[in-house]
């Protein structure tokens, strides 16, 4: 026969287990199962201190075997009653049962999350490839794409904006058109393939249309060094008096013309854009 253990050595079993791993047993629903004869006086109260320590609900005390007629009564713990079979458990029982519970709840709830998981990565992936290619096609068909045109026109590429002032023995060269924000100075030099435009006073020298036969010279106050458009070239005189207006200078009858700016290109200068 073996020896029925105390209650103060039962509740000290289960408490110094639990303290082993409060965190991993926090939470958990404890069923009680009791064997040869029923628990001592005061030994589920025991328990349910216990339980409320570590923060753990006991569902169920009851008999390890159930009688053979009548099913094994559930009994609330807050009422402090004892289980209706007349049986008791050993320390070691009493905290195995305890163990095994919440070790099976656990590893549920484990091989649901790699379950999930595993969905989840499957599902994203098959999102992944639908985005990528919503609409596959097994052989796609090969388009030609034609040669580009091996000899292009040339043409003026973009404008160069500049903010001046352009400062005496500054050289500024662009391959298409030349705006300046200011003033270009006297010992100055801009050159273009395509127009110069000056917002500000031109006194230096500007060659705009470099390569080609036509394009335009324009500034708020033209008052030149010297200018150039295209193989035409002007140079300022002694008895050239400044304009108070913007000026425009191109070419016209293989001269360079200079006259006042009145808001519109003259006759032909939009081609040179």
């Amino acid at each position: 026969m073996r020896a029925k253990a105390t209650v103060d050595a039962i509740a000290g079993a289960i408490e110094a287990r639990l303290a082993e791993a409060p965190a991993f047993f926090r939470g958990s629903d404890v069923r009680v199962r009791v064997e040869d004869g029923k628990l001592a006086p005061g030994c589920l109260a025991r328990i349910d201190e216990i339980a409320a320590k570590f923060e753990l609900s006991i569902v169920e005390v009851g008999a390890c075997k159930a009688p053979a007629v009548d099913a094994v009564p559930v009994v609330e713990a807050t009422r402090g009653s004892e289980p209706t079979a007349e049986s008791s458990m050993t320390i070691s029982e009493a905290v195995a049962a305890l163990v095994t519970e919440t070790e099976t709840e656990t590893e549920a709830v484990t091989e649901a999350e790699a379950v999930a998981e595993t969905v989840a990565e499957t599902v994203a992936e098959a999102e992944t490839v639908a985005a990528a290619d919503p609409f596959p096609v097994p052989n796609p068909i090969p388009i030609p794409v034609p040669d580009p045109d091996p000899d292009p026109e040339p043409d003026v590429r973009g404008a160069r904006t500049i903010v001046g002032p352009i400062r005496s023995g500054v050289i500024l060269e662009h391959d298409g058109h030349v705006v300046v924000f200011g003033d270009v100075n006297p010992g100055a030099e801009v050159r273009a393939s395509g127009n110069i435009v000056v917002l500000g006073r031109l006194r230096g020298t500007a060659h705009a249309g470099i390569g080609r036969d036509a394009g335009f010279i324009l500034s708020l106050r033209l008052e030149p060094q010297q200018l150039r458009i295209g193989r035409q070239l002007a140079r300022a005189g002694d008895s050239d008096t400044p304009g108070i207006h913007p000026e425009i200078a191109h070419v016209a009858g293989g001269n360079i013309i200079v006259e006042r700016y009145l808001g519109r290109l003259p006759a032909g200068l939009g081609a040179s854009i």
